[in-house]
């Protein structure tokens, strides 16, 4: 089930989020992993538009560079600031956040955006599975690193970007805490899916803290949709192709996501709607700009698999720096 408490359509783009609500983010400052491309490319752009200063953390200067020189093509006035983060590593992304938090600037949007999919079994230069790695344990880090710069900024907001996979590639049981980094097997589409479903329970579990600590900061996860970017033709081969029809467990859900396969402007709207939406509840789960239950993995609201979810991440980041 679909709930909203607006009149936003599926298919309203970014830009229509941020003229809804006669969005004005002069003075801002907002973070967007990925923005070098696709979804948070777009993100980054429609958010700039509207005064946002924008930090574009990409794995090289160049990319980063690169990803302005488009963004100004449509927003010449864009406040960007380029700057380097590789989530693979933990090491850039401590550089990253003390290079960051030099520059003396608040912190009122974290957008964890950036990801990837479906691809060959490999690890990070930390040794976790890319996918958990990359997708999940950067940005819980990357968040960890930047929550005291957060609250100092409040209202502030975390939006991690997550994915359908979370319930498509995986089912009821949800985490499987002894196959995190391929322990036991590795599937490119399983490993996806939990690496999308970890994000979710890191929202659920920040949000949780938060409001325990009475901290006017709101965290969301979201799903973008089927949108036409190159993350999954980046790794695409036979054999991926085969694991991810073989890890489908909803195929309705999936063929349905199919049918409404969007262009980047409309992808990036439930991004920009929680990141800016006065209408957004606090640790839910979106898709197409609306609260959605359908999407969301059976354990997506398990608060006990999100505290563990938590200790194990820190206990794994504490055993690598």
């Amino acid at each position: 089930m679909t709930t909203t408490t607006t009149s936003i359509e599926w298919n309203t783009t970014a830009e229509g989020i941020l003229q809804f609500y006669n969005t004005d983010l002069t003075g801002k400052v907002v973070i967007v992993t990925g923005a070098n491309s696709g979804v948070g490319q777009e993100t980054a752009r429609a958010l700039s538009s509207v005064g946002a200063k924008i930090i574009i953390p990409c794995r090289s200067l160049q990319k980063s560079q690169e990803a302005i020189r488009y963004i100004k093509e449509t927003v010449p006035n864009a406040d960007l600031i380029p700057m380097e983060l590789d989530l693979s590593n933990l090491s850039s992304i401590k550089l990253f956040s003390e290079a960051f938090l030099d520059l003396q600037l608040p912190l009122h949007i974290l957008i964890n955006n950036a990801g990837i999919m479906g691809c060959p079994q490999s690890t990070t230069k930390d040794g976790f599975e890319t996918q958990f790695g990359v997708n999940y344990v950067g940005h819980f880090y990357l968040t960890s690193l930047l929550t005291e710069k957060l609250k100092a900024s409040a209202p502030a907001r975390i939006v991690n970007v997550s994915s359908s996979g979370n319930s498509i590639f995986l089912g009821a049981e949800g985490l499987d805490f002894d196959n995190l980094n391929g322990e036991k097997f590795y599937s490119p589409y399983y490993h996806y899916g939990q690496s999308k479903l970890a994000n979710i329970l890191h929202a659920k579990e920040l949000q949780r803290r938060f409001d325990a600590e009475n901290v006017d900061i709101t965290v969301t996860s979201l799903h973008p949709g089927s949108v036409a970017t190159n993350l999954m033709s980046r790794h695409a081969s036979l054999s991926t192709i085969v694991d991810m029809f073989w890890n489908m467990r909803n195929y309705r859900v999936s063929l349905n996501e199919r049918k409404f396969r969007k262009q980047v402007d409309v992808g990036a709207s439930t991004n920009v709607y929680c990141a800016i939406s006065p209408d957004v509840i606090k640790g839910e789960f979106y898709s197409n700009n609306a609260v959605n239950t359908e999407l969301l993995n059976e354990q997506g609201n398990n608060p006990e698999m999100a505290k563990r979810l938590w200790d194990v991440t820190e206990n794994m980041i504490l055993e690598k720096i």
